[in-house]
């Protein structure tokens, strides 16, 4: 029996982009893959689309307190062995990406990461992560390796659920990276993999707070790595910032 991968997608009101993110694994069901989908108590028809999809295992849609308590309640559901987020908006091009996650989940790493393609809201391919960030994929991830910023998409990260912490709800806008570093300091094996999994749609909650984002990023940093190596890193970010100009 194949292990079994929960893929977690949030949503709410963007019932499309739910769409853009789940067609590919509805055009393709497996039996190592559980779909499981978060609505925040969507206005539109979200609720009635989940409730005709038989391809989707488990799928609920209530109020919820915020974007990272949805993201935990997907948690709180999932019963694969491995769990990935792709929030609505989020998407796989190729389902060969997929296959090939598979592939790497049946040699049984702690987590597995890969490049990310950043597009807009339209689909538009802006550039992979490491050449839109200026921040070049690790290796070798390992928690360090975040003390720059979120080098490593969560969009591309997938890790065992035994392993996958809670996110830190005290947090509204970067608790993806405090969930990172926090979940990589549980890994022992972390698997590259090659090529770009995911799609990530640059309009998102953070991008669109990013002043707040860059405060509370600074904060959970500072947590992790210690006050003067944190505020070096962030002299460190401004000045490649300038010089990417």
């Amino acid at each position: 029996m194949p292990m079994k991968l929960s893929v977690i997608s949030i949503t709410y009101n963007n019932l499309e982009g739910l769409k853009k993110t789940l067609d590919l694994f509805l055009q393709h069901p497996n039996s190592a893959i559980e779909l499981v989908v978060v609505d925040g108590g969507s206005k539109d028809q979200t609720a009635a689309y989940l409730a005709e999809q038989k391809g989707i295992q488990q799928w609920v849609s209530e109020p919820d307190k915020g974007i990272y308590n949805a993201m935990n309640k997907g948690l709180q559901m999932a019963k694969g062995e491995y769990v990935w987020f792709l929030n609505a908006g989020d998407y796989v091009e190729q389902w060969a990406s997929v296959e090939q996650l598979l592939t790497a989940i049946a040699t049984a790493p702690d987590a597995i990461y890969a490049e990310t393609m950043m597009v807009d809201a339209q689909g538009k391919h802006l550039g992979i992560r490491s050449q839109y960030s200026t921040q070049v994929l690790p290796k070798q991830l390992t928690w360090q390796s975040l003390r720059m910023g979120m080098t490593v998409c969560h969009q591309s990260f997938v890790i065992k659920r035994s392993l996958a912490l809670p996110y830190n709800e005290t947090y509204r806008y970067v608790a993806d990276i405090d969930w990172m570093i926090s979940c990589l300091k549980t890994c022992q094996t972390i698997h590259l993999l090659p090529g770009i999994l995911a799609n990530f749609t640059v309009d998102g909650f953070s991008s669109t707070h990013r002043n707040n984002s860059n405060k509370e990023r600074y904060k959970v940093l500072q947590k992790h790595y210690g006050f003067l190596p944190n505020l070096l890193a962030h002299v460190g970010i401004v000045a490649r910032k300038m010089l990417s100009k």
